[in-house]
């Protein structure tokens, strides 16, 4: 541990330039250097859930508010390391939780934020394994426990090479709860200990994904002056090359459908100006909802330069592209457009939803295609097949409908790692149904 330590300590002294300088990576600095704010309030007895960014914090809001209203007497403590995560989980449970930034992985930054919340029980989403936050918990008899967990098989790869070093990392944590079946085989595997608790519960971003009515939709599509009869493709958290690829697609299907139209929405706010002018060069209309645009000016193509409306978009899709799937990123959440069921492309690198892929494949419900190129095959084919369109959309609608019940098995899964005290207290408190 003080060799990791120290080389910790060294990647941070050569990257404080960069911390410095670039505005994404000064978020939540001083937090992450150990400078607690004066307005954080002496825990005892807390609990601290972890979710690195906006996607991982979306995947475990339904749990936060469930844990919540179960046990309203526990103090809850909630990080990201992100500026996006940070804003979401502020605007969610900001009002009962206390929330920061996690702190870098060093001894002086962990020790003084565990010495200020005193958590019983740290909760971390996804795949967050943090070698000397690990090793503090351990020491203090704090219980650190994994929900939604997962390891791609990239990553697997890569910890893979040092199992001499994170197999003792990982017995350091008191449980995972993981996603699927191949996820605890990779966890058993790394830890290398019979002993090593690893539970399959489920995919927790199933279960806060909610579908909006009929009406809602009616409205969207008025509002983005959309007519009934045009068929859309949503082009959801989209990378660089990737505006690229769907607006090659585009243009090829509106051969046979000149009704057809794109709407884009990429990852990051920090690149709306560079996907505007990549749609710009290929000479199709441009709007962009920021400046209050829509279809109804003649638009091909519409930019959705905002946060937080992806999911809502997808209600209006007939198609939809899923992003950081042709760029090299590991892909995004597949299921979304499935509330609507609306059949989904998405390209090779999907490495982080690798097993869901995998299921909706063996369904038929998910074209994963080779190259970009592929992009423009597949949807003219479903452009071309409403019925194929239609029975794709309803299996992945199918199995997302199968697949919930995860945030109830995270619940009672946390609740084991619990102090008595705590847990007697929320059964004191709960109402008898008589």
């Amino acid at each position: 541990m003080f060799l990791y330590y120290c080389v910790a300590f060294t990647v941070l002294v050569i990257a404080s330039p960069l911390l410095l300088f670039k505005a994404k990576a000064r978020a939540g600095l001083f937090q992450k250097l150990g400078l607690i704010p004066a307005e954080f309030k002496i825990q005892d007895n807390s609990v601290w859930f972890h979710a690195v960014s906006m996607g991982e914090f979306h995947a475990i809001k339904t749990l936060l508010r469930d844990f919540h209203d179960k046990h309203p007497q526990v103090p809850v403590v909630v990080s990201t390391t992100t500026a996006t995560g940070q804003s979401l989980a502020k605007e969610t449970v900001g009002s009962w939780a206390q929330v920061i930034y996690m702190p870098f992985d060093l001894p002086w930054t962990v020790c003084k934020w565990l010495d200020r919340a005193q958590p019983s029980l740290i909760v971390i989403s996804e795949t967050e394994i943090w070698p000397g936050l690990a090793y503090q918990c351990k020491q203090r008899g704090i219980s650190l426990v994994v929900v939604n967990g997962r390891i791609s098989p990239r990553s697997f790869k890569q910890y893979n090479r040092f199992k001499f070093f994170f197999s003792k990392v990982l017995r350091n944590f008191s449980a995972f709860g993981v996603q699927a079946e191949t996820e605890a085989e990779r966890y058993r595997s790394l830890a290398e200990s019979p002993q090593v608790d690893v539970r399959v519960l489920g995919n927790l971003k199933l279960d806060g994904l909610h579908a909006h009515s009929q009406s809602v939709t009616d409205e969207l599509r008025a509002s983005l002056g959309l007519e009934k009869v045009s068929p859309v493709i949503v082009a959801g958290s989209t990378h660089e090359g990737e505006e690229s690829a769907v607006l090659d697609a585009f243009i090829q299907a509106r051969k046979e459908h000149p009704n057809l139209k794109l709407i884009v929405v990429p990852r990051h706010p920090e690149r709306f100006d560079r996907a505007a002018e990549i749609v710009k060069k290929t000479g199709l209309a441009l709007s962009r909802y920021s400046l209050g645009e829509n279809f109804s000016s003649g638009a091909d193509v519409l930019l959705i330069d905002a946060m937080g409306l992806l999911t809502k978009l997808y209600s209006v899709a007939s198609v939809a592209f899923v992003g950081g799937s042709i760029a090299p990123i590991g892909g995004h959440n597949l299921m979304e457009p499935y509330l609507y069921k609306v059949p989904v492309i998405c390209g090779p690198n999907i490495q982080k939803t690798r097993d869901t892929a995998s299921q909706l494949q063996q369904k038929n419900a998910l074209f994963v295609v080779a190259d970009a190129s592929g992009v423009g095959e597949k949807l003219c084919y479903l452009l071309n097949s409403e019925a194929e369109r239609v029975s794709m959309g309803e299996r992945g609608n199918q199995f997302l409908l199968v697949s919930r019940g995860a945030t109830e098995r995270a619940l009672s899964f946390i609740e084991e790692f619990m102090q008595p005290s705590q847990a007697a207290t929320a059964q004191m408190k709960m109402p008898t149904v008589s």
